[in-house]
């Protein structure tokens, strides 16, 4: 009889010592946030985030409360605190592999942030390849290798992110390989740069930027003729762009030898289709104006860029025309 006595009352004593235990961890949880927080009031981030960093070696719960701090860190500036949090969460042994990746995911946006693109790309390919937050990590990838002008890289990342999220990717892609083209024109590397030129096509049909590249290939060519049946593309692709090509195109006739007249019939021809062009584009004042402006976010200039300055989006510079002149 006496054993199961003895047994309960083991039990009864290791709960007892539990309860006492739990609430001593409450009491110093408690306390910590209270002071946490006074310092948060008092404007001292400094001693708030040693003490809540603290926190995390009290109670595991905390985690979700370390990932909140960090990113209002990082969305205050204050990237150093963000990453010092962020890596104290990575750095638990104990961590779920869910939290854990979570924390790297943070990791890794607190290093663009900074700057730091060398530790945010091997943060991100390790996680790409353990299969966490892809989406995600790819579109951060994406982002550091146009960061750093790495355009094979961003080709692959982008065409993976047009597979897995939508088709938006592939019109980036395709400015990736004119990017690509671009450099291999410089080279003097036609034939390098007229397959960049295709496989921007091929990425997207709709892209102008790569159908002018084609043009630019076949005249480094020599190939006059079929340099401006490329230019004549951009008619069908876009003909509020058709102005773009209006150069090129009369270049390449002066090349072939046409007359004069067909010249004028030519320039006549392109002007009356690009004749979408505002009037507002053209300075009152004698001042040039704005001639582009971004769909994206309202940044105008005078010049066409295929990337907005503005927003870093690509393919939303189009010209002012009458429609969109306000």
């Amino acid at each position: 009889m006496l054993l199961p006595v003895a047994a309960a009352s083991g039990w009864w004593a290791a709960r007892y010592s539990h309860r006492k235990t739990n609430a001593g961890s409450r009491a110093v949880l408690n306390s910590a946030y209270g002071q946490g927080l006074n310092y948060l009031l008092n404007e001292q981030p400094d001693k708030a985030t040693e003490v809540l960093v603290q926190m995390l070696a009290v109670d595991p719960d905390t985690v979700e409360l370390h990932l909140a701090l960090g990113s209002l860190f990082r969305r205050r500036g204050e990237v150093d605190r963000a990453i010092r949090v962020h890596e104290n969460v990575v750095g638990r042994a104990s961590l779920s592999e869910d939290l854990r990746a979570q924390a790297s995911l943070e990791l890794g946006r607190d290093f663009l942030k900074a700057g730091l693109l060398d530790r945010a790309e091997q943060l991100f390919a390790r996680m790409l390849a353990q299969g966490r937050y892809e989406k995600e990590v790819c579109r951060h990838l994406a982002d550091v290798y146009q960061q750093v002008r790495e355009w094979e890289k961003a080709i692959a990342i982008g065409r993976r992110l047009a597979r897995i999220d939508c088709a938006v990717w592939r019109i980036r892609v395709a400015h990736y390989a004119c990017e690509l083209g671009e450099q291999a024109l410089q080279q003097q590397d036609p034939e390098a740069a007229l397959n960049w030129a295709n496989q921007a096509l091929g990425d997207d049909p709709g892209c102008v930027r790569a159908t002018l590249l084609l043009g630019r290939c076949y005249e480094a060519q020599g190939d006059f003729r079929t340099a401006v049946d490329a230019y004549l593309q951009v008619q069908e692709q876009d003909a509020s762009l058709i102005p773009e090509a209006a150069g090129a195109l009369k270049r390449c006739r002066v090349a072939l030898g046409e007359t004069a007249a067909s010249q004028a019939g030519a320039q006549t021809d392109t002007a009356g289709r690009g004749a979408g062009i505002a009037p507002a584009a053209a300075g009152r004042s004698g001042e040039p104006k704005a001639r582009y402006r971004c769909e994206a976010c309202g940044f105008s200039s005078r010049k066409l860029f295929w990337q907005c300055p503005g927003c870093r989006d690509w393919s939303t510079v189009k010209p002012i025309t009458a429609g969109n002149a306000q």
